[in-house]
């Protein structure tokens, strides 16, 4: 990711109110993790697994939080069972930003399978979602995804593609 979309990702969610982030380390999306752990109006907590990534998220919001989840694709498909049945069923809201590896554009054989399946996932548990391929499209995607986080009090995911996540 380039150190420019990572400032207005990162700026977008301040603006839209989001205090709280949690994520793991991910080379696509350092230098986005990296400003939110600097930055001292968001509190960031690193995680060994994205699945505990949504009970902490959920614990944020209980004390007063406004939580975002950082990951990609990979870690989206593995905490389904977590986002369906504590952040949905309890009506947790919380921001999900989701790198897409494997989509147009990808090098790496491994990664196309993912792509493939979060689309479906992300409709099959029923999770509004914004696809976002140009760095420009960020700051209105969040701030739009974020209102309805608000109004909705369940997960909103916004998919980073393209531009947005290849440097």
């Amino acid at each position: 990711m380039r150190p420019d979309v990572a400032l207005i990702l990162r700026d977008g969610l301040i603006e839209s109110g989001v205090d709280f982030a949690a994520s793991l380390p991910e080379k696509n999306l350092e230098p986005f993790v990296a400003l939110l752990r600097e930055d001292i109006r968001v509190l960031h907590v690193p995680l060994a697994r994205e699945e505990e990534g949504i009970g902490i998220c959920t614990g944020a919001y209980l004390g007063g939080r406004t939580p975002c989840m950082v990951m990609m694709n990979a870690g989206f498909l593995t905490c389904v069972n977590a986002l369906t049945l504590a952040a949905q069923y309890a009506q947790i809201p919380m921001l999900l930003i989701i790198g897409n590896n494997g989509g147009f554009g990808e090098q790496y054989l491994m990664h196309t399978p993912l792509a493939r399946a979060t689309a479906p996932v992300l409709d099959a548990v029923r999770i509004p979602t914004r696809v976002v391929t140009e760095p420009e499209m960020a700051k209105g995607a969040i701030a739009d995804s974020m209102s309805l986080v608000q109004s909705s009090r369940l997960p909103v995911a916004i998919v980073l593609d393209g531009a947005c996540l290849r440097d």
